[in-house]
């Protein structure tokens, strides 16, 4: 008999990769939950035989029959989407700043799915529960990033599970999803910079000496996934695909692409330039934190694939760059 994956914003990068994977597996079928079905990436997800479920995670009564008969969630909320409205419509926070309006958001929506997945008839057939999560910044760096709302609020989910939900608890285990090699997309800051010369210039606030746990997200987290669900319960799982300094992913890109490239380390001030206030807080905290502390932020049960002795297929930055599509770049 077929395992059922269900999967939490499968229409998203995460999610998505996810089904794509579980899809190719034999012996898996995979339902996707989504605020918008007819869409055109749910529509494209469900003729290739995603089984598509209309929920919301605001209302924990329509996850109901989305759980029904799963043997593995993926559980994987968002900040920035509440964050982006916040911003768009102030009148919706309720007098609360936009940090703690989506905040307070993800931590309800990622405890409904953890209360929904707690019921009897969803633990029947229950085996894994595998949480997105993020540092815990306010922890590790002993309260210094008090403010890195986006990583406080899964934190503060797991939190609520552990205490509140001990049987999903007992079912749990965490990929901590690093550094979207794609942030670039939605930043153009991010990007390589073409200079009057030709060539470009790669800046970023952090030192050049920095490792960065590279992800390509929409190919490798359903790797992630897998590897935690023929592992164990209670892994905490890095989710890199590659890491390497910003001078090595320039060199990398510059070397892949055929351009001439250089790191440049510029002041807080230069690199978060017009970007907007809220924007620049929340990211800037980001870069900070792991600048200082690192991404998982010394958390000593985060570990990677080789520490957890197993091989995860992932794709290398060389890779990711010769078949992205830089034309709004270069």
């Amino acid at each position: 008999m077929a395992k059922l994956i269900v999967v939490i914003g499968v229409t998203g990068v995460q999610g998505s990769s996810v089904a794509h994977t579980f899809l190719r597996l034999p012996g898996w079928q995979v339902r996707g939950i989504t605020r918008n079905p007819s869409g055109p990436v749910a529509q494209t997800l469900a003729t290739e035989g995603v089984e598509l479920i209309k929920a919301n995670l605001n209302d924990k009564h329509s996850l109901f029959p989305a759980f029904e008969n799963a043997n593995v969630i993926f559980s994987n909320t968002d900040f920035f989407l509440p964050f982006q409205n916040a911003m768009g419509s102030k009148e919706i926070t309720g007098g609360c700043t936009v940090y703690e309006y989506a905040y307070h958001t993800e931590v309800t929506q990622g405890s409904n799915i953890a209360e929904v997945a707690s019921s009897p008839t969803v633990l029947k057939t229950l085996e894994r529960f595998i949480y997105s999560s993020l540092s815990d910044a306010r922890k590790w760096s002993g309260g210094k990033y008090k403010d890195l709302y986006h990583f406080a609020s899964k934190a503060e989910t797991i939190r609520n599970i552990r205490n509140r939900f001990p049987a999903v608890a007992e079912r749990m285990s965490l990929v901590q999803i690093t550094h979207y090699v794609t942030n670039w997309k939605n930043l153009p800051a991010l990007a390589p910079q073409k200079q009057p010369d030709g060539s470009f210039i790669l800046i970023r606030p952090s030192t050049p000496k920095t490792i960065v746990p590279f992800v390509v997200t929409h190919q490798d987290t359903g790797p992630f996934v897998k590897a935690l669900v023929d592992l164990p319960p209670g892994k905490h799982l890095l989710g890199v695909s590659e890491s390497m300094t910003f001078p090595e992913w320039a060199k990398t890109w510059g070397e892949t692409l055929g351009h001439k490239i250089e790191f440049k380390q510029v002041s807080d001030e230069e690199f978060w330039q017009g970007v907007p206030e809220e924007v620049r807080t929340v990211l800037s905290e980001d870069f900070a934190y792991t600048d200082e502390f690192g991404y998982t932020g010394g958390d000593p049960e985060v570990q990677t694939a080789t520490q957890l002795g197993i091989e995860i297929p992932c794709t290398s930055m060389a890779e990711y760059i010769k078949n992205e599509d830089w034309s709004s770049v270069v």
